[in-house]
């Protein structure tokens, strides 16, 4: 299978080529190609199965804070050219990559694609959420099929552990490891997410290429399973075996309580169930992040 790449330096671009390595990559990374520059499209020649793309301009909570108007312009820019381009080279099929915060911030429970679009965003994460709400109607539009693959807290070795950009398993790898006596946490731990580890990710999202007959419609690669903040530091603090004590902070900074991503359209589509448990993922994480 020839396929088209864009973010392939990234953390999921990575592990995506690894997963599938018969495969013929064109990997493009930030270094070689921007995907701001709307001459782009003329640039880039091919005769492609799957154009996926897994390229953006994301982080965590402080990123999503400190650059929220950049997140807004530079990711769309960056999808109207990923979508000249998909115009331009008439792929067989075209793989966007998502995440959660395209799902209203008040949703609270098991979320199926449905609940996309019934909701205003979450404050945290508004203006990454408007860019890929834009990416989903744009793709519709495109007269190629397409898949729009929604994943859920991805974590595993490669995912970015400095501190503006990292997710929470990213982050805590930090803090565990420089903490001396005592690892202060922001709310008390309670909030349930749905971890999904990294291969398990990749996995998947190959699996979408391969169909046959494109799906056209949203999908969540999850889990489909819940797992509380509290449990997650707590496994990371064991694994690192070191003597630490928690402490927990102010329920007010605990968000949404439970968010799990259904994956019951990817089950059927796929025949694909997620099986590395987290305790194992979090193990190798924790391993590549020492190596």
């Amino acid at each position: 299978m020839n396929i088209l790449l864009l973010g392939g330096t990234g953390f999921i671009g990575t592990i995506l080529q690894q997963q599938r390595p018969d495969w013929r990559w064109t990997s493009i990374g930030s270094m070689q190609c921007n995907l701001e520059d709307t001459h782009i499209p003329m640039g880039i020649e091919g005769d492609y199965d799957v154009v996926i793309n897994a390229a953006g301009f994301y982080g965590g909570i402080v990123f999503n804070k400190e650059y929220q108007h950049s997140i807004l312009y530079k990711n769309t820019i960056m999808s109207m050219n990923v979508c000249r381009l998909v115009q331009w080279l008439e792929p067989k099929k075209f793989i966007n990559i998502g995440s959660a915060c395209i799902y209203p911030g008040t949703a609270n429970g098991v979320m199926k694609e449905d609940l996309i679009g019934t909701g205003p965003y979450h404050p945290s994460i508004k203006y990454s959420a408007m860019s890929k709400a834009w990416m989903l109607e744009a793709i519709r539009t495109l007269g190629v099929p397409w898949e729009y693959l929604i994943l859920s807290n991805v974590y595993g070795p490669g995912e970015h552990v400095d501190f503006e950009r990292s997710h929470f398993v990213g982050s805590m790898l930090n803090k565990i490891k420089g903490a001396d006596k005592e690892l202060n946490m922001f709310g008390t731990g309670v909030g349930v997410r749905d971890f999904i580890y990294t291969r398990d990710t990749a996995e998947a999202i190959c699996r979408y290429a391969e169909l046959s007959t494109a799906t056209n419609t949203p999908t969540n690669i999850s889990t489909g399973y819940g797992t509380s903040v509290r449990e997650m530091t707590r496994q990371l603090v064991d694994i690192s075996e070191k003597s630490i004590n928690i402490v927990w902070g102010d329920p007010k900074d605990d968000g949404v309580l439970h968010k799990v991503l259904d994956n019951s359209k990817m089950l059927n589509d796929i025949n694909f169930v997620p099986s590395t448990a987290v305790h194992n993922g979090l193990t190798d994480t924790w391993s590549w992040f020492n190596q």
